[in-house]
C-alpha cells in the first residue's frame, strides 16, 4: 500500500516537473508596448506575412501580420492592416482582439474598449461564430481596458504604474463563462 502511494507521488512529481520544464505552448502578449530598441525574441519573416495578408487575406494571415506589428512596437501599421482587411474579416473576434491591442498601444484606450465591447456584442448576438475561449479572452480584455479608462490613462507609456495597477484591479474579478 505504501509503495503504491510513493510510486503515485513519484509519477505526479515527474509530471509536474515535465510541465514546468516544457512550459506553455503559447506565449503571453505584452501588457505595455515593446521596447523597440530590443531585438525581437524570435525572428519573424515580415515579408512573408505581408505578402500572405495582401495576396489572400484570411483571418489567420491578417491577425498574424497585425500582431507582429504590435509586438514590434508598430501599432499604427497594425491598425492600417486591420482597416484595409475585408469587412467580413473585421467582424472576427481574433481581429477585434488585435485591433484593441493596437489601439491601446497607440494611446486610444476608449476606442480599444469600444472595439472589444463591439466584438462581445457580436458574439452575444450570434452574428459571428465565437468560441468560449474567445469570449472569455475578450471579457478579460474588456475588464482591463475598462479599468484603464476609469483610471484616466490614455497613453500606456506615460504612466506604466497606472497601467499595471489597472491590470491588477481587472484580474481581481474572476468570472465564469458558460460553454456552448
Amino acid at each position: 500500500m505504501r509503495s503504491g502511494l510513493l510510486f503515485t507521488n513519484g509519477i505526479l512529481l515527474a509530471g509536474i516537473f515535465a510541465v514546468l520544464a516544457i512550459g506553455p505552448g503559447t506565449h503571453s502578449k505584452r501588457l505595455l508596448p515593446a521596447d523597440t530598441t530590443k531585438a525581437s525574441e524570435t525572428p519573424i519573416d515580415m515579408a512573408a506575412l505581408e505578402s500572405a495578408a495582401a495576396l489572400s487575406p484570411t483571418v489567420d494571415s491578417v491577425v498574424a501580420l497585425a500582431s507582429a506589428y504590435v509586438d514590434r512596437g508598430q501599432p499604427g501599421l497594425a491598425s492600417a492592416v486591420l482597416d484595409k482587411a475585408p469587412r467580413a474579416l473585421q467582424l472576427d473576434p481574433r481581429v477585434a482582439d488585435v485591433a484593441a491591442r493596437a489601439l491601446f498601444h497607440r494611446g486610444r484606450a476608449r476606442q480599444a474598449l469600444a472595439t472589444v465591447e463591439g466584438a462581445l456584442d457580436a458574439c452575444d448576438a450570434d452574428a459571428v461564430a465565437c468560441s468560449s475561449w474567445q469570449v472569455a479572452k475578450a471579457r478579460r480584455q474588456a475588464a482591463f481596458l475598462h479599468e484603464v479608462v476609469a483610471a484616466g490613462v490614455e497613453d500606456p507609456m506615460t504612466d506604466p504604474a497606472a497601467v499595471r495597477a489597472a491590470y491588477e484591479r481587472s484580474t481581481q474579478k474572476v468570472g465564469l463563462v458558460a460553454m456552448r
